[in-house]
């Protein structure tokens, strides 16, 4: 009797597929949780900038964007943990300034490292209108 045997090995991930697995996860979440990413990453940045110049009236702001952005899941009926929202990092400068950064940790799928960061501003996700 002749035995063989298949084995598969599973594809390596293409270049770019964890980006877009990403991407369509996001799609896939409550509508909801979109604007409130928008809204969440507009007052976090606001919120640093308002520190880095020591500007009541965009603190103020930040707190409206930031209060706005859980306000909205609230009245959409949609939890903050079923929302994947991005990293939002302070970012020192020269002189006491700050910056931020606000972007999404993914597995890499090339490369040496173990992750990769996706900005925020390159998923499309900068413009209040989106």
């Amino acid at each position: 009797m002749l035995l063989s045997a298949c084995s598969t090995v599973p594809e390596a991930p293409g270049v770019g597929s964890n980006r877009q697995a990403l991407i369509d996860g996001l799609a896939d979440e409550p509508k909801a949780c979109g604007q409130y990413r928008r809204l969440y990453v507009q007052g976090f940045k606001a919120n640093v900038a308002a520190l880095s110049d020591s500007d009541d009236a965009l603190k103020s702001e930040a707190e409206r964007l930031l209060r706005q952005s859980t306000d909205l899941l609230d009245a959409a009926g949609v939890e903050q943990r079923d929302c994947s929202r991005p990293y939002c990092i302070i970012e020192p400068l020269q002189g006491g300034r700050l910056d931020s950064w606000c972007g999404f940790r993914i597995a890499a799928d090339e490369g040496e490292e173990l992750y990769q960061w996706l900005n925020w501003s390159d998923l499309g996700n900068s413009g209040p209108s989106q």
